[in-house]
């Protein structure tokens, strides 16, 4: 026996809880010692789309063998009286109907083992076809359980008001997509959790008794009372929220696009004067109710405002704010924000964004909204009304192709006069592969702004690999003649750039040769692979 195999089953199991899941149920087959320690470790996470991969003829063969599997590994624990930690079971196909039997043993198994954490979720291709998973009594009779995660068709029913709750150690609670037969059994669960600390309940639905997927309708409101521990809440698709938590750091909510977004924000906001992190999304609000944010909230470090639409223009002035972002299509953004560290803007780009004051710190990202009839010239206007022209120096602009974008790019011209100069342009997808018109694409993009670093960030868009190498050849001053052949003999302001660092988010070696780099982009496992020229003149 090897010396790692011969440590105790609680340090290998620390071992396997600092694993990937793949890596940690692959040490199984190593040999017996670590197949039994692997049975007695207490995490488990069960996934159908990690097991079965796309639908097979065998599939009810394997649902067979994933059925056996989860139900020794839970018996092993059962009879060695272990806790379970972590229990996690994820599932989204049709054959959920058939695991009703099974979902209950389970439920039963890790209540009676003490489970810390326990998340379900059950996701159905059709629903109508399956019926939503009656959840057992027995799981809200768990003192030990710290955290739970219900997501997808579950269901609460009317017999759960008269069942008792022992929910005493939740801290974490995620209620996300279920059916409730009453809007009352969510506020009922959530009143008997004394410790809660971080709430989510998002877009659950009442329905009837006698046909769960008739008449369906989102629960309205929300009242809670007595959550003096409550620090984080997230609440999506309710019109009318009342949360008595005098603690509350953290809020975001969502009113929903299947509302009237005219109506007025309909939650006692004013109440949580504690609060440091506000995010609003689909929420009617005024500029008034803006300008009087800041001083109900003194201590307010992160807003975030997602798709407020009836806001044209919005004027913040804090000393406390760090972090704002605006996804919103607005006229005029006016900041006075002497601390703000991170601003992200996200809509149509004939705003005008002004800072009174600003950091030297800042980091400024932003992604217009573009529209090709206002013509290609309407992001350099972007960046012209950025106000003052100190804080480009902090902009990374994000720039989207747009399918007819290069036929677009062919009237313009050449523009020799330096633009605005900004931090960083950032490309996440490509045109057409067309060596002609990325001679036009890199024209527009380099009549608009003068970046000092180009990042591509490579994810389904393989056309980003040719487009990749074409810039760097521009840039290297490969193509000045073709360049010369498009667009005449005059010489433009980039033709003197010159790429003094190559940087590979997937590729630690700087010398490599960058041709090889770009190839070994699809070897990469990184989820956001990207290719970064600094440039000087």
């Amino acid at each position: 026996m090897d010396r790692i195999s011969a440590l105790p089953k609680p340090i290998l199991h620390d071992i396997l809880a600092r694993l990937p899941e793949k890596d940690a149920a692959m040490t199984s087959v190593l040999s017996n010692e670590w197949r039994d320690t692997w049975y007695s470790f207490p995490i488990l996470s069960i996934c159908d789309r990690i097991i079965f991969g796309s639908y097979s003829p065998q599939i009810i063969s394997k649902l067979d063998k994933l059925i056996g599997y989860v139900t020794r590994r839970l018996l092993k624990l059962r009879e060695q009286s272990l806790t379970i930690k972590v229990f996690k079971l994820d599932m989204m196909r049709e054959h959920n109907k058939y695991m009703s039997h099974h979902f209950d043993l389970w439920m039963n198994m890790v209540s009676e083992n003490r489970v810390e954490v326990l998340e379900l979720c059950l996701f159905y291709f059709d629903t109508y076809r399956v019926p939503p998973y009656d959840l057992p009594r027995c799981v809200f009779e768990v003192k030990s359980l710290t955290k739970l995660v219900l997501k997808g068709k579950i269901k609460l029913n009317q017999s759960f008001f008269n069942h008792s709750i022992k929910l005493f150690s939740l801290r974490t609670l995620c209620l996300r997509d279920l059916l409730v037969e009453d809007k009352g059994i969510i506020e009922h669960l959530i009143s008997h959790c004394p410790l809660l600390e971080d709430l989510t309940v998002s877009c659950c639905l009442v329905y009837k008794k006698k046909n769960p997927f008739e008449n369906e309708k989102f629960v309205e409101s929300l009242f809670l009372h007595g959550l003096q521990k409550l620090k984080e809440a997230e609440i999506q698709g309710i019109k009318e929220v009342y949360i008595d938590a005098p603690n509350l750091e953290n809020l975001c909510y969502a009113y929903g696009p299947f509302y009237n977004l005219e109506a007025p924000l309909r939650l006692n906001l004013d109440s949580f004067t504690r609060l440091r992190c506000l995010r609003l999304r689909n929420s009617s609000i005024t500029e008034k109710w803006l300008l009087d944010l800041f001083h109900n909230f003194p201590f307010l470090e992160h807003l975030e405002l997602c798709s407020c639409n009836m806001l044209e223009r919005i004027n913040i002035s804090s000393a406390q704010l760090m972090i704002l972002e605006v996804n919103s299509d607005l006229k005029e953004v006016n900041i006075d924000a002497p601390n703000l560290l991170s601003f992200y803007y996200c809509g149509d780009d004939r705003a005008i964004i002004s800072f009174l004051t600003s950091s030297d710190h800042l980091v400024f990202d932003a992604s217009p909204a573009h529209d090709s009839r206002r013509g290609y010239y309407s992001l350099r206007e972007f960046i012209l009304n950025i106000k003052p022209r100190k804080v480009l120096a902090s902009l990374s602009l994000s720039v989207y192709h747009m399918d007819g974008i290069e036929q677009n790019c062919l009237s313009i011209q050449q523009v020799s006069s330096i633009p605005p100069s900004i931090k960083c342009l950032e490309l996440d997808s490509s045109p057409n592969e067309d060596e002609d018109l990325y001679f036009h694409y890199m024209n527009w993009l380099l009549s608009c702004c003068c970046p000092k670093t180009i990042s591509f960030f490579f994810q389904d868009d393989y056309g980003m690999k040719p487009f990749t190498v074409f810039v760097y050849e521009l840039l290297m001053g490969r193509k000045k003649q073709e360049w010369f052949d498009h667009f005449g003999d005059t010489k433009c302001w980039w033709h003197d750039l010159k790429i003094v660092k190559l940087t590979y988010s997937f590729n630690d070696d700087e010398k490599v040769d960058f041709k090889t780099a770009v190839n070994s982009i699809l070897l990469s496992t990184n989820d956001r692979k990207s290719v970064s020229f600094s440039l000087e003149l």
